[in-house]
């Protein structure tokens, strides 16, 4: 349980004796922040490098921003009335995300068919942590759960880094800060709905907010924070 305190430690989380029946719930949130901002640290490695066949994503990306770029430009700085210039950034982020959401991080097609080098490698990565955070003894249950990594790898990578760049405008996401007051408006917890206290506060948020404008009174929320709350601290 020390690696799990230690990870309760680094995103600020209240640090108690923990067990790990009682706080099967608390476990299982710091546990999956801490996969989702692993992967986050993958994928940003993986978009800055360019060049090899299995930087393919990162370079349709890097092209796409690019080419947006020189669209926006075009419509600013030449002559014209149509409304095809005017909307070709957009159509084109839109396009091109949606075709990556697809088939991004899929399986290569050479000679034969083999798993993606990205996810091949960072599959092991995370595997290892997580072996150093939790026990499984249960052989085909740490067979089971390993296996699950390169869909979670892809999944999360698509959610962040695709789906929010084919909605219009693009979407944000935002970790919710530790000592926030509740809001179920646009928080999700463990025991929110049970627990009639208005004056609770996160202890962790697991999940981020996805929405626009997040920073503002006319946010418009997609999908509600994932928040950890416990009563006895609040």
């Amino acid at each position: 349980m020390k690696q799990v305190k230690n990870l309760l430690s680094l995103y600020k989380c209240p640090i108690k004796t923990l067990n790990q029946k009682d706080d099967r719930l608390l476990i299982q949130a710091v546990l999956q922040r801490h996969i989702i901002e692993k992967i986050f640290d993958y994928a940003k490695q993986y978009f800055q490098s360019t060049g090899k066949h299995y930087h393919l994503e990162a370079d349709i990306i890097k092209s796409e921003s690019s080419l947006s770029l020189l669209l926006t430009h075009a419509s600013k700085c030449r002559v014209g009335n149509d409304e095809v210039t005017l909307t070709a950034s957009t159509k084109l982020r839109q396009q091109i995300y949606s075709i990556l959401n697809n088939r991004g991080f899929s399986d290569i097609v050479g000679d034969a068919i083999y798993e993606h080098p990205f996810i091949a490698y960072y599959k092991e990565q995370l595997n290892d942590i997580m072996n150093e955070l939790r026990i499984i003894e249960d052989i085909q249950k740490k067979s089971a759960s390993e296996n699950l990594a390169a869909t979670i790898i892809r999944d999360v990578i698509k959610i962040f880094w695709f789906r929010l760049k084919v909605q219009e405008p693009a979407v944000q996401y935002l970790w919710i800060q530790n000592n926030t007051k509740v809001d179920k408006t646009f928080m999700e917890g463990n025991n929110l709905d049970d627990n009639g206290n208005l004056n609770l506060f996160v202890d962790l948020c697991y999940f981020p907010l996805i929405g626009r404008n997040l920073s503002s009174n006319n946010r418009k929320i997609y999908f509600p924070a994932k928040v950890y709350v416990n009563p006895t601290t609040n």
